[in-house]
């Protein structure tokens, strides 16, 4: 897999030239996207996919679960963003159906849309204060320009359709490290039998005793994918975090 593949209730006012509140929380965040970049390429954990087949209703018709080592390698080759994922299979599922099932990868670094490298690409709203699960949070929607350059593709066969992302994100306001971010298709690709991908992922703050820095890194990503015909749910959980250390020095030409 190569390249990260890689919900909304304010007033479109919101959208437009930045205000200064936002373009400091945007210069924080991607921030806190460039040390997640750093400290995600340091460490490996135990990824479980629950792969789920669903009914036109929505009810789960076929389920099976696979774990794996994961470690994901981020790269900087020439003026792209790269991410390949390593999984070792851990467990495997118990019986397998003739179903065809949803292979989904790179969701884990969704939040890769606050990039400095992508954020040219994307508008964004006014912060809004927001209280989730008890924590004071920031809410900041964003939707894609069309025709830049995206930090998600879709491959089918030989082709890459770059995904117009839109939705939203939770943001700590203190550090800038995204909490949650939520997003969907700004329009179907029906054209080539895809109606709509929905994505959710969670971060959690992981500590290692080998490195007292706060470490915020992907623990759900849930992703829905639905076609005229097929519908189906795949999750991905993260645990078991190990650190490693790394020196790694790259450079990559930002976008004008």
């Amino acid at each position: 897999m190569r390249r990260a593949f890689v919900l909304l209730l304010v007033s479109l006012a919101a959208w437009g030239a930045p205000s200064l509140p936002t373009v400091e929380l945007l210069r924080r965040t991607g921030a806190s996207v460039e040390d997640f970049w750093a400290q995600f390429s340091a460490v490996n954990c135990v990824e479980t996919v629950d792969q789920e087949k669903l009914d036109s209703g929505g009810k789960v018709v076929y389920r099976q679960q696979s774990q794996f080592d994961y470690l994901a390698v981020l790269q900087l080759t020439g003026t792209d963003l790269l991410v390949d994922e390593s999984r070792i299979p851990i467990a495997e599922p118990k019986s397998k159906k003739s179903i065809s099932m949803m292979l989904t990868r790179g969701f884990s670094t969704l939040e890769f849309i606050f990039h400095p490298f992508f954020q040219s690409g994307f508008e964004y709203s006014a912060p809004e204060p927001v209280q989730v699960e008890g924590k004071e949070l920031l809410q900041v929607k964003f939707r894609h320009v069309p025709g830049a350059r995206s930090p998600s593709v879709l491959r089918l066969g030989s082709r890459e359709y770059p995904l117009d992302w839109q939705g939203t994100a939770w943001i700590e306001p203190a550090t800038g490290a995204i909490v949650r971010i939520s997003a969907g298709l700004m329009s179907s690709l029906e054209d080539i039998g895809l109606k709509a991908i929905n994505a959710d992922v969670r971060y959690s703050r992981v500590d290692f005793t080998s490195d007292p820095r706060d470490h915020w890194l992907p623990s759900v990503a849930t992703i829905d994918v639905e076609t005229p015909h097929q519908r189906w749910r795949n999750t991905h959980t993260f645990t078991k975090y190990r650190h490693f250390s790394v020196d790694v020095k790259s450079e990559i030409d930002r976008p004008k």
